[in-house]
């Protein structure tokens, strides 16, 4: 590649706070680690500043791109004031490097960054602001030379936003692109439209956006509200409201021209913007303002999900397909995801039209019939130089070599496989490990760095169908840009490491203590973050006497307040500094702050208690356990009283004998022997939901439709036989249910079958 060069000079005087004595960096807290470092003995510094040297004449763009980044970094003042004794940082272009692969050299006399791409150039320069510490003053600042040769482990290094639920304006965009860019992510999935939004400007159907664009509140903003009273992060930005009809609307949409200058605001960043236009469900905004797309003529919801496209109408494809050839118009992205999850089938089976196309195109069911859809749908956009993406439902009924799939349903592995099988291109964005608006107690930064997205017994082929990584953010309950960040960092960090650095260089404890400069950095541009979690208490602590609420505080720099008179912790209350002696039952709330930064409000409930005193009764070992068939999506939709349709006695708790099974529930009832006197504390973990009983009192709530989640209580026992009863669903996807214990004074075990009776 024989480039003109030319030369650029300016400095970028990176004022630090000032120092008594010369600062030198030994190491770097760079993130996504780089996969090469090797440090030398010598120094260089850039006390006097640094001016970019070199630069080809046909990459304007990127100059002007890092005169951009350099003054989003906090290093503005006589950022441009060129000086003849400042440090250079030569741009070189190389021939034989792949297309993101970069070098950073750090030297005696000058930086030097090389690559053969904008985009090669442009992560060597994110590594390189990475290295610089974040203060106001670089005098006497020397950097320790190095040399970086960096390169990622996946090409597909993906955030999906969701703008649907609640909406996120251009410039709001935009800061997200900036923080991809700084960790390295190249591919922002924009989910454009569902049932709660339409954001996209359609020019042949106005209505999707003058009034598919806007909403009453919805069950979610109105959540989001309650809690915006006790926590700033949930308020639903007044910007997002209008008035329409006499009624004050939520909502938003971006015009194409908006949406181009966004683009190509990406493209500076080396992201590619992937637009999702949901098809054939989540259709309720296009619906609601064309009715004919349903099978119905009208908008609603069925059971589960709303009422999606007719696919035996002429006039619903001819409809999808305008829409789409604006989206492919408008958007140079390689694909258009295209959704195809959580299709409410049942409509479908109800609809002449779709039945009578299921026989005319020998389909032999309705899985069959939105495969059917989706191959003339691929074949629709692949006329138009673009690739079919879909969430992995789009397996379901045959799929296409030339498909690309997103893997989300991590109780559904065998789609992963049946399509990496098959040679289909696949992105891993596993639920339980990369959705971030899933609440850190469920998905902690820890489980989203250590997730690795290639199975071990793939083969080679099969691994070479693994495109890369993706995170979502789905925004039911993200109003603003405070809790988008509050979900997103340090996971989206987390994230990036695996998407760019080879497995067998990462490394959580690293990574960790790499992380603490980050913090620093959101702390200073006032971004809001997810603090390190507080530890060393439980949610709820039964004693019998006294008990201390206690508490680890994971850095000296965070302040924790508590309140017990319910109301919601904020600085002007008790300061934490030692352990609490706690006599009498109360609740305590606490939150921890770190400047503007706080995290969500704990709880922690202290109950005294009597021990309860122990049944006599003559018992038999096991426990009696009836089965009832059906689908139940709340404890309280099984009928314990009603006959079961099976029943039986088992030594245990447990669902071996059910293995694969759907839609079924369980009630294990029987009496737990207690060896002594004092507080137990027991545990269950299920998938999907289950309800502990100890004494005809809910001890463990773990209700729900979830994945595998554990959840705890407490209670005094006198020693003795006790009654227990566990009420267990099972409703499609992943299955689990375990109980465990912890007697008092001994460790936290599963129970064993002979402390339980019937």
């Amino acid at each position: 590649m024989n480039r003109t060069q030319y030369f650029v000079s300016f400095t970028v005087l990176l004022s630090l706070l000032s120092c008594n004595k010369p600062m030198q960096l030994d190491s770097y807290d760079v993130i996504p680690y780089p996969n090469q470092i090797n440090y030398a003995e010598d120094e260089l510094s850039i006390s006097k500043g640094v001016h970019i040297r070199s630069i080809s004449a046909d990459s304007v763009l990127l100059y002007d791109f890092f005169r951009e980044m350099i003054s989003k970094t906090g290093h503005e003042r006589s950022l441009f004031n060129s000086s003849p004794e400042s440090t250079p940082l030569l741009l070189s272009y190389v021939e034989d490097m792949a297309e993101e692969h970069y070098k950073l050299i750090v030297d005696k006399e000058e930086i030097r960054i090389e690559a053969s791409s904008n985009a090669g150039l442009a992560y060597g320069f994110q590594t390189l602001m990475q290295m610089l510490p974040y203060s106001d003053s670089f005098a006497g600042l020397k950097l320790r030379c190095c040399e970086i040769t960096d390169a990622p482990r996946f090409s597909y290094r993906g955030m999906h936003l969701d703008v649907s639920r609640h909406f996120f304006t251009m410039d709001e965009l935009k800061a997200f692109a900036d923080k991809m860019l700084t960790y390295k992510l190249n591919k922002l999935h924009l989910h454009l439209t569902d049932d709660q939004g339409w954001r996209l400007q359609i020019e042949k159907y106005p209505l999707l956006t003058d009034k598919g664009a806007w909403r009453l509140h919805d069950k979610n903003d109105s959540l989001c509200l309650k809690r915006a009273g006790e926590d700033a992060t949930f308020a639903i930005p007044e910007d997002r409201y209008k008035m329409q009809d006499g009624q004050k609307m939520y909502g938003g949409f971006y015009t194409k021209d908006e949406m181009r200058e966004f683009i190509l605001y990406c493209k500076k960043r080396n992201i590619e913007v992937i637009p999702e236009i949901d098809i054939p469900g989540h259709f309720k905004a296009a619906i609601e303002n064309y009715p004919h797309l349903s099978c119905t003529g009208k908008a609603g919801w069925g059971n589960h999900f709303s009422y999606p496209a007719c696919l035996g109408k002429p006039s619903v494809y001819e409809f999808i397909e305008d829409v789409l050839t604006e989206a492919a118009e408008l958007f140079p992205s390689e694909y258009i995801h295209i959704g195809g999850d959580e299709v409410n089938k049942e409509e479908w089976m109800k609809c002449p039209k779709c039945q009578a196309s299921i026989r005319k195109n020998g389909l032999k069911d309705e899985h069959e019939l939105q495969s059917f859809f989706n191959r003339r749908i691929e074949q629709f956009l692949a006329a138009k130089g673009k690739k079919l993406l879909g969430w992995d439902e789009i397996v379901e009924g045959g799929l296409s070599p030339t498909m690309t799939v997103m893997w989300w349903r991590n109780w559904a592995p065998n789609t992963l496989r049946h399509a990496a099988e098959n040679g289909n291109d696949v992105i891993v964005t596993p639920d339980f490990e990369y959705y971030f608006d899933f609440p850190y107690s469920a998905t902690p930064t820890q489980k989203t760095y250590d997730f690795e997205p290639i199975p071990d017994d793939f083969t080679p082929k099969m691994k070479q169908s693994i495109l890369g990584v993706q995170a979502n953010i789905w925004t039911e309950r993200i109003p603003n840009t405070q809790r988008l960040y509050y979900q997103a960092l340090p996971r989206m960090q987390a994230l990036a490491e695996t998407a760019w650095t080879a497995k067998e260089n990462k490394n959580y404890n690293s990574f960790k203590q790499r992380l603490v400069s980050h913090c620093a950095k959101f702390q200073k541009d006032n971004v809001f973050y997810h603090l390190p979690t507080l530890t060393g208490f439980d949610e709820k602590t039964v004693f019998t006497d006294k008990a201390a609420f206690a508490i680890h505080i994971p850095s000296a720099d965070i302040n924790v307040y508590y309140t017990l008179d319910g109301s919601a912790p904020t600085p002007e209350d008790v300061l934490y500094t030692h352990a609490v002696e706690i006599t009498q039952s109360c609740k305590i709330r606490f939150r921890a702050y770190k400047g503007h930064v706080y995290s969500k409000i704990y709880e922690s409930t202290y109950e005294l208690q009597v021990c309860a005193k122990p049944v006599i009764c003559k018992t038999k070992a096991g426990l009696r356990r009836q089965y009832y068939k059906g689908r139940f999506h709340k404890n309280h939709a099984v009928k314990i009283e009603n006959k079961a349709d099976a029943e039986t006695v088992v030594a245990n708790f447990g669902i071996s004998d059910f293995a694969g099974e759907e839609n079924y529930a369980l009630v294990f009832s029987g009496y737990y022997n207690a060896p002594t006197t004092g507080v137990y504390k027991f545990f269950t973990v299920s998938d999907d939901g289950d309800q502990l009983f100890i004494n005809d009192q809910l001890l463990v709530d773990n209700d729900g439709s979830h994945g595998p989640r554990e959840r705890t209580g407490a209670i005094a026992l006198g020693a003795g036989l006790h009654s227990i009863r566990l009420i267990y669903r099972q409703i499609g996807g992943g299955a689990a249910q375990t109980v465990m214990v912890q007697t008092p004074d001994n460790e936290k075990r599963e129970l064993n079958a002979s402390e339980l009776f019937h």
